[in-house]
């Protein structure tokens, strides 16, 4: 047996490198600008919150390498107790008394949001299923299963409520099956019902909120959607971005003059005007909407190179990893890591330049947020994991998917 320093070397060594620096420069500029977007806040304690987040960038980064080191599926193994328990910790959240209520939505427990791992639960307990006997879920009964376990975290979240990280939930899984190649046609079926949907809210909050909609008529039509005042209000601002700059629209419109004022070089660090001045305010600056403080102050320039680590840092190099493994639990976790982070990255700067609708969307590595941040470096864990163990030859599976 090889000693124990030999074999962690050999694990070392198989590491995704191009990966591991990326997450390394994505998570260092994240402290650095919400550190910047801070400066800005009121008093010394929320100026100082990027204290916090360097300290969980520390703890996320123990946690990436453990997971890392271990085998992936091992972890898998655990995925029917995890999964469990985030929805008691979902289920725990919604009970007053128990789980924090702040800016009108009910999302906390302990001082971490459930929501965000999981994203996580979900993904391992797909991948540990699916992974472990592809041809038991290609039919129409193996998707039905798969649904379900992605409805029921997904119905909880939406009772905090929080729209934008179950919409989530949704292309990723749709990924992970589609790359398992679960019943194509009714999958098919599916996305093209998700598209529907989607095409009919906002057509019906389009023609409810257009000029001369008489008020009865309107609010009848609004009840259709089904949708929260905040959530219309928001699908108001994207379809008619200028009927409301200065209350509903307002974070949209200075989110877009600080990106557009950033130029080519950007105005430097620390010295961007929208968030300083608190044009852009505060209490999103340094979240949901750091997009903007970081294209102000590095420009064109930055926020190319910014994109070109998500693509050419973590994207890219997790689909290798996905196809390079010899195992389909590997694969396929491979393949929602990869998903949530594009979407995540994809809605958030999308909303900041008014692509898609405003979401409460974190940018991976960038915003700040403690639980955020974790989950983010366990993903980035496993991803390593895959790397390390995923190519050795007892993980070759009959029954490749790509």
């Amino acid at each position: 047996m090889e000693p124990w320093y030999q074999r962690l070397w050999q694990k070392i060594t198989r590491l995704d490198w191009v990966l591991l620096v990326s997450t390394l420069v994505l998570a260092g500029a994240g402290v650095c600008f919400v550190k910047s977007a801070c400066s800005a806040r009121a008093t010394v304690a929320l100026q100082s919150l990027w204290v916090g987040q360097l300290g969980f960038v520390l703890v996320g980064l123990g946690l990436m390498f453990i997971l890392a080191f271990c085998d992936y599926r091992k972890w898998m193994k655990l995925s029917p107790m995890v999964y469990v328990g985030m929805l008691m910790a979902l289920v725990l959240v919604l009970i007053p008394g128990i789980g924090v209520a702040r800016m009108g939505a009910r999302r906390w427990l302990f001082g971490l949001q459930p929501s965000e791992p999981a994203k996580l639960a979900v993904m391992m307990i797909l991948a540990w299923l699916i992974g472990g006997n592809v041809e038991r879920f290609r039919n129409f009964k193996g998707l039905c299963i798969c649904g379900l376990l992605a409805a029921v975290p997904a119905a909880l979240i939406l009772l905090e409520p929080d729209l934008g990280t179950a919409l989530v939930l949704g292309p990723t899984v749709l990924a992970m099956l589609f790359a398992a190649r679960i019943s194509p046609k009714v999958l098919g079926a599916g996305v093209l019902a998700l598209i529907l949907t989607v095409s009919y809210e906002l057509t019906l909050v389009k023609i409810a909120k257009a000029e001369g909609v008489p008020k009865e008529r309107s609010e009848q039509i609004l009840k259709w959607t089904g949708l929260l005042p905040h959530q219309i209000d928001r699908v108001e601002t994207f379809l008619y971005p200028m009927r409301d700059p200065y209350k509903t629209g307002y974070n949209a419109r200075q989110s877009e003059i600080a990106v557009g004022s950033g130029g080519f070089w950007g105005k430097g660090y620390g010295h961007g005007v929208q968030h300083r001045l608190g044009y852009l305010p505060a209490a999103v600056s340094m979240n949901d909407f750091i997009f903007p403080v970081v294209a102000e102050e590095t420009g064109f320039v930055g926020t190319t190179i910014l994109l070109g680590l998500y693509l050419l840092g973590i994207i890219f190099p997790g689909v290798i990893i996905g196809l390079r493994c010899n195992d389909n639990t590997g694969k396929l976790l491979s393949i929602g890591v990869v998903t949530l982070l594009f979407c995540h990255i994809f809605i958030n700067i999308g909303m900041t330049v008014r692509i898609v609708p405003i979401t409460g969307l974190p940018l991976p590595f960038i915003s700040q947020g403690g639980t955020f941040m974790l989950v983010m470096m366990m993903a980035m864990g496993f991803l390593q994991s895959v790397s390390i163990h995923g190519r050795s030859t007892h993980a070759v599976s009959t029954d490749n998917l790509f």
